[in-house]
């Protein structure tokens, strides 16, 4: 299955060339697999297929598959045409520059599996994309408008946060005790949700740490979550045609902000073709000592995140001419990462 980051940079990407985004489904894709092991079943008399695997078929057809993500598939000619080819379970989305190759692809793949044209691309694993000449904009708004009628909270009155400024959130121990479940259905919900509101993802990553034991002072902060996504719904992720063809770069930490065990939060979001590619925020696994290593620390994990970003991009024939910069506000941490001393030894 493709990441959700490299749905997002196919987008982007798409918008930038002014590209459309194509769709195709496989029908009943678990009839096309292919086992190692043995499995004891009587085959129906005079059916046998045997070879029937999409990604060696992708590669005998010139396709190259990418080294850092292989869902992904690009197949280029002389002439500087080009194809490329996502693959999620039973779901491709593939763009390009040429027509032509479009439809040798399209005949390709329905003579070789029971495919389904789903045409331009416009609704994919809950996410909404609406393209237009100069500008593509995804969101996820049904899904959204489900989750709050799903949860009785249709009718509540919005809010234009999703989280107090400075809120904190503990163990609370000896607080009442509420549902599990239900705690965590609002919680998965609002986790998928996060594949379009990077807005989002920082209060999601904080409820997260208390699905297993939730009371009733955790509870009303996802309730306050969804009262945002009432004001919220219509909310999407544009990119435009022509935009910025280089990643930006903006991370950021805490220090010591989770109250039970003193972590830190690193947080990061990446740009490409005026809209964001990738975004995380996530607890750091190690306990820093001061403000200066928190800040090192995301900035080296954001360079992880932005290597392979860039190698993405050179397999989409987007060569990033310049050095990716990574904007973040400490300068001791700047400092610290300037020093060769330090970087040879970790």
């Amino acid at each position: 299955m493709a990441c959700m980051e490299t749905i997002r940079l196919g987008i982007a990407f798409a918008a930038q060339k002014g590209w459309v985004i194509h769709q195709l489904d496989v029908e009943s894709a678990i009839l096309h697999g292919e086992r190692i092991e043995d499995v004891l079943v009587e085959q129906p008399c005079g059916y046998i297929q045997k070879g029937n695997r999409i990604e060696a078929y992708f590669i005998k057809e010139g396709s190259k598959k990418c080294d850092y993500e292989h869902t992904l598939f690009v197949k280029q000619n002389m002439e500087g045409s080009m194809l490329s080819v996502n693959l999620y379970v039973d779901d491709l989305l593939f763009i390009g520059n040429d027509e032509l190759m479009f439809a040798e692809f399209k005949n390709s793949m329905k003579h070789k599996f029971d495919m389904t044209d789903l045409g331009k691309m416009k609704y994919f694993l809950g996410l909404e994309i609406l393209q237009k000449s100069c500008r593509i904009f995804i969101s996820q708004r049904k899904y959204a408008q489900e989750m709050l009628q799903h949860f009785g909270m249709n009718q509540s009155n919005s809010i234009q946060t999703p989280i107090v400024p400075s809120f904190k959130l503990c163990k609370d121990e000896g607080g009442t005790k509420v549902d599990k479940t239900y705690f965590k259905q609002i919680v998965g919900c609002l986790m998928y949700l996060t594949a379009t509101r990077p807005d989002m993802v920082f209060v999601v990553s904080l409820l997260s740490r208390y699905m297993e034991n939730p009371t009733q002072l955790h509870l009303q902060l996802p309730k306050r979550v969804l009262r945002y996504l009432q004001e919220t719904t219509g909310y999407e992720i544009f990119y435009k045609k022509r935009g910025n063809n280089g990643l930006i770069v903006y991370t950021d930490s805490d220090y010591a902000g989770d109250l039970d065990d003193r972590k830190s939060t690193s947080r990061n979001i990446f740009l490409f073709s005026c809209g964001v590619v990738s975004w995380s925020s996530k607890k750091q696994p190690i306990v820093s000592f001061s403000t200066t290593e928190a800040e090192f620390i995301v900035a080296a994990s954001c360079s992880c995140q932005a290597i392979w970003l860039k190698r993405m991009l050179i397999i989409l024939d987007q060569t990033q001419q310049e050095t990716i910069t990574i904007h973040y506000d400490s300068s001791f941490a700047i400092k610290l990462s300037r020093n060769l001393v330090v970087l040879s030894s970790i």
